[in-house]
């Protein structure tokens, strides 16, 4: 949805902002929001086709040996700092 106005981005983001409702409700919401866009966009066909017909891409990770992260658990969040220190 990149392609359209600051308002319908926002719009577009504000359907997902309940966290009570369901897939169901929220895929009501948000699909005439996405055939506008796709009307008004049709270029945009296309990557979204490339989004839904490729699914999910899993990866997986294995680790062994020892030290951060590595073959072991991570407890705690993760914050990046791009630039600041490193507190």
């Amino acid at each position: 949805m990149h392609r359209g106005t600051v308002a319908e981005q926002n719009e577009a983001v504000a359907v997902f902002d309940d966290p009570d409702a369901t897939t169901e409700e929220l895929a009501a919401r948000v699909t005439p929001l996405l055939r506008a866009h796709l009307d008004a966009y049709p270029v945009a066909v296309n990557q979204f086709r490339a989004l839904t017909v490729g699914g999910t891409t899993i990866y997986n990770q294995s680790n062994t040996g020892t030290g951060v992260l590595i073959g072991g658990d991570n407890h705690g969040g993760l914050t990046i700092n791009h630039g600041g220190p490193s507190a």
